[in-house]
């Protein structure tokens, strides 16, 4: 019998589900809104898929996880970046701390937990990982989700040129995958039986960056003759189908069921190219270039909307548009002349800024700051610029490895791209591309229902708050580690700390199993990549 059901909704947003619930178009959320206790979860900042989920998972911040965006560095004293896998996951999750206590855990879809590792249940890898591959643990449940679904698929890559002014192929491949999610779900749940499951679809992250642009009237790319105004009404109205499946589940075994979502979303009107920026105040500067590193860096954005025009009249030249931006993807740092250079954009992140300074002087750190905050004062300048350093947002370790500075511009609705503009501008209109007309901000959603929740709205909570939450509802020591505090609110059993179980050091409430390391870093950019993430 499974206890607990957490199901993620990648993105999900009140902006979004709030008009819909209005509207009486997704009556089972609305019913768990209803009945359970709801508000908004504050993402990690930057509210990005990769830390977001991480910190979720672990109830650390990044300043301890050490993780920031899909590409991270090891060592501060070095600029390689890895990209993030399963052992960060790994003896360091809620579901370890689980499966060590004999309790049996399902993980479905588990954005970058790859390769999956032994746990005492089932895991399956979501995003960063491959249909084709080893992603499921035990190895031969990968064979049974590809029965029961029909061939098991991981992503539906919406930022590829493929979808190009291609929104109904894009529609129905996302209702498609989201049936595969729903089929899976149902199928582990009923046939595994795990004591706690924690699935995510990741469709709806998808569907609003590609989508926001058609629905938003008021989005900078807004066209009325467009038409697919109703795509992402119909994409949520079939997740919520699925969201029903999962609640009829949860009744049966009186289960405690959470519907959580990684960051929240809105609109992406306009873009900051933080790199020519900073090339033009004199902080950065390039070594000499070959043809192909101008290919990589100054005509880039020309062959990718020309790559992107092409395959949307010709589909079948999708491969080839993709081998060509595969040959001229950069490494974050790569081309950078770190002798003459006193700071640079690494070339990922489009929702925040990430500014590494090289320079030791402190003073120069600064004036980079306030040139950053004086922007507003261009005459096509943001209306606000929010500039912070590591200590003002992280605790922990591994704070030291992250950007000197992190900007937000226009409350997330400016993208913040490092990669060069097609007229050398630095803000320019719209977003970076269509297929990210929307974009992530920090404010997500919680729901909590069943029998052991109490009733209840307006709560605010915070991502790591889940992972220390779900432990103490079934008495499970917290790690001392986590971040996060447990939602007392929530429970209908516990109404102070008093009653909360004891802390103790998470290495000594896991197993110390094998770490499982990953070898093919390139393969799991380009996924990232197909994606719109780097």
């Amino acid at each position: 019998m499974t206890e607990t059901i957490v199901l993620g909704l990648d993105g999900a947003t009140w902006d979004i589900l709030k008009p819909l619930i209005q509207e009486g178009a997704l009556p089972n959320i609305e019913r768990l809104r209803s009945d359970g206790h709801s508000g908004t979860l504050e993402s990690t900042f930057p509210p990005i898929t990769a830390p977001a989920w991480l910190s979720m998972a672990t109830g650390q911040n990044p300043g301890k996880t050490g993780v920031f965006y899909f590409l991270n560095r090891e060592d501060s004293e070095s600029f390689d970046f890895e990209t993030l896998g399963s052992d960060k996951f790994h003896g360091q999750s809620f579901w370890d701390v689980f499966s060590a206590h004999e309790q049996s855990v399902g993980i479905f879809n588990y954005p970058m937990l790859y390769p999956p590792y032994e746990i005492n249940g089932f895991m399956v890898s979501g995003l960063g990982s491959e249909a084709d591959d080893t992603i499921t643990y035990p190895r031969s449940l990968g064979a049974e989700l590809d029965e029961v679904t029909s061939g098991y698929q991981v992503k539906v890559p919406y930022a590829d040129p493929k979808y190009q002014d291609r929104p109904e192929k894009l529609e129905t491949d996302l209702l498609n995958i989201v049936e595969k999610r729903e089929t899976a779900i149902e199928y582990l749940l009923t046939e595994k039986d795990p004591d706690h499951f924690f699935g995510i679809i990741s469709a709806t992250d998808w569907a609003q960056h590609y989508f926001w642009r058609y629905t938003d009237e008021e989005h900078a790319l807004y066209d009325p003759a467009a038409g697919h105004e109703n795509a992402l009404k119909r994409i949520w109205m079939r997740v919520d189908e699925a969201v029903g499946t999962v609640a009829e589940l949860s009744n049966e075994d009186d289960a405690t069921l959470l519907l959580v979502s990684d960051h929240g979303f809105g609109p992406v009107n306009r873009t900051f190219h933080s790199n020519e920026w900073l090339e033009r105040q004199g902080h950065l500067h390039y070594n000499e270039q070959s043809l192909t590193d101008q290919l990589r860096t100054k005509y880039f954005p020309y062959l990718r909307r020309m790559g992107e025009s092409v395959v949307s009249v010709v589909p079948q030249l999708n491969d080839f548009a993709k081998s060509i931006g595969k040959s001229i993807r950069k490494t974050p740092g790569d081309g950078i002349d770190f002798e003459r250079s006193t700071a640079f954009a690494p070339r990922q992140n489009l929702t925040s800024g990430m500014i590494y300074v090289l320079s030791d002087d402190e003073s120069e750190k600064n004036k980079i700051r306030d040139e950053l905050e004086s922007l507003t004062e261009l005459p096509d300048g943001p209306d606000t610029v929010d500039v912070y350093e590591p200590g003002e947002v992280y605790t922990g370790k591994n704070t030291e490895l992250a950007p000197e500075l992190m900007i937000v511009v226009d409350g997330f609705e400016c993208a913040v791209d490092p990669r060069a503009s097609t007229d050398s501008q630095i803000f320019t209109a719209g977003p970076p591309s269509e297929a990210r007309s929307g974009g992530h901000n920090q404010d997500g959603i919680v729901i909590a229902a069943g029998p052991a929740i109490e009733p209840g709205s307006n709560v605010d909570a915070k991502i790591y708050d889940i992972a220390p939450t779900l432990l103490s509802l079934h008495d499970m020591p917290i790690p001392e580690e986590m971040d996060g505090r447990v939602r007392t609110s929530f429970l209908a059993e516990v109404t102070d700390d008093e009653g909360l179980p004891p802390t103790a050091p998470i290495d000594t409430l896991v197993n110390s199993g094998e770490q499982t390391q990953r070898e093919d870093d390139d393969e799991v950019q380009q996924r990232l990549e197909d994606l719109g993430y780097i």
